[in-house]
Order: C-alpha cells, then structure tokens, then sequence
C-alpha cells in the first residue's frame, strides 16, 4: 500500500512525466504483449481469426468506390487508391482517440493494484492500433496493385509520416485518457465529432474539386493535412506545401497541451478510476 501511495505522490510535474513515458517504452515486452493477447482474444473464436481486421475493411472501401464515386468525379482507378489509403490513415488516427478515451478506464485493475508506469497502457494501446493499420495498409496495397498500382520512390516519404502518427498518437492517448477518465461527457463527446469529421475529411471526396465552404473546413481540419502526408506520396501525388507545417505545429502544440494536462492530472488518476 505505501508504495501504491509513493507512486501517486511522485507523479507531479512534466520532468515525472516524461520519466514515465521513458520508463514505459523500456518495458517493451511487456506492453507488446498485452498488446498481441488483446488481439488474439477478440477473434479467438472466429473462423478466420484476425484476417477479419483485413476482410471488414476491404469490404468498406470497395463498397464506397462503388456507390461514392461520383463524389470526386475521378476515374476508378485514382479514387480506389484515394479511398483505400484515406481510410486506413483515419481510422488509426481516430482510432487512438477513441481508444484513448478508454486507456485507464480499462486497465484500472492493474493502474490500482501495481505501480508500473501509466505509459505502458498507452503503449499497449498504440500497439493494437498499429497492428491494425499494418493490416488495412497491406490489404489496401494488395488490392491498389491488383488495380494497376505500382510503388515509385516518393513512397520512402511516407516514413516519415508514420513516425508523425506514432509521434501524436502518444499524446493524443495521455491528453484523452486523462480526460475521459475525469470528465465522462468527453467519450460521448469524441463519439459526436468521430462522425463528423468523417464527412468532414477527404477520404469519400477530394479536396481538390471542392470549393467554398466544403473546402474551407476541410483546410482547417487537422486530419485533412495528417492524411495529406502520408496519402499524397503513397498514391504519387504531391503534398500540399502547407500540410508539414500545420502537422509539426500540431504536434508541438499537442504535446504542451498533453504534458501540462498529465502534470496536473496524472497524481489523481488512481481515485477517478
């Protein structure tokens, strides 16, 4: 018990978070772990096991490309390749978000009877997301080269797009995480904007023939210039200039944001769970 106390009482200040973000990367094994059971878990009893993760949304793309095309009155082939990698780039991004929402509240167990680094359930949770998203790309690709598509060197840009994600999907998990275990209203909230954003980013449209309001909120929409990235290069295209500027300052603003909130936050958790 008094070492359970210790830990609370010690987590104050941004230098006690970032030793925690530190300390739970050096535990690898074990969040990979937990990581790969909750995986296997969820389809233990399916038929075809994980390859769901790939069939459901091969699934949802072909399904948009056949009724949504007209929307970017592109050719077949083009949107395919825009829909397929727009998909996949979303749904990781709100994926940790909607995750993060529940990242303590479903490891309250562990958070209260041990003293490992809150960072592990971050890390664990990331994981899962990436595990998933590897997938989604895979399967996209198969079916982008089954439809003429071929890689060319701008694809080595993405790397540094994936590293951009991995980079604010950490914050983003600690900022909600945080707040979702305080405030409860913030899950349904997130729940709300999750489907909004939906239409309001170019992934069953391009942004590029649109004009006026629809392209006004698409521009200031972070998730439009998040995909931007890692999209454009992807499928040859090229990034708009303004796209990297707008995603680093996100990120560093991200960043204060979530190390000022887990600073005053993170001591308490223990008692909102």
């Amino acid at each position: 018990m008094s070492v359970r106390v210790h830990s609370v009482e010690s987590r104050k200040g941004p230098a006690s978070v970032i030793r925690d973000l530190r300390k739970g990367l050096d535990h690898g094994p074990l969040w990979r772990s937990f990581a790969w059971d909750e995986i296997q878990n969820r389809y233990r009893r399916s038929a075809v096991g994980i390859a769901w993760i790939g069939l459901s949304y091969l699934f949802f793309v072909l399904v948009i490309v056949i009724f949504f095309r007209g929307l970017a009155q592109a050719d077949s082939q083009g949107y395919l390749y825009h829909v397929a990698v727009g998909y996949a780039a979303f749904t990781f991004m709100m994926g940790n978000i909607t995750d993060g929402c529940e990242v303590f509240r479903t490891a309250r167990t562990w958070i209260k009877s041990t003293s490992l680094p809150y960072s592990i359930y971050i890390y664990k949770s990331i994981s899962r997301s990436l595990f998933t998203f590897a997938l989604h790309l895979v399967a996209g690709l198969v079916v982008m080269i089954c439809f003429g598509w071929r890689p060319s060197a701008s694809i080595l840009l993405t790397i540094p797009a994936i590293a951009i994600f991995l980079i604010n999907a950490v914050w983003v998990q600690l900022f909600f995480g945080l707040l979702a275990t305080r405030f409860n209203d913030i899950v349904h909230l997130v729940t709300t904007i999750t489907r909004v954003l939906f239409f309001t980013t170019p992934i069953i449209w391009t942004i590029d023939q649109r004009t006026g309001l629809v392209r006004d909120l698409a521009m200031i929409n972070p998730l439009t210039h998040f995909i931007e990235i890692f999209r454009a290069p992807l499928i040859g295209a090229t990034i708009m200039p303004q796209s990297w500027p707008i995603v680093l300052a996100l990120t560093a603003l991200g960043w204060v944001a979530a190390i000022i909130v887990a600073s005053a936050m993170t001591r308490r958790l223990p008692f909102w769970l």
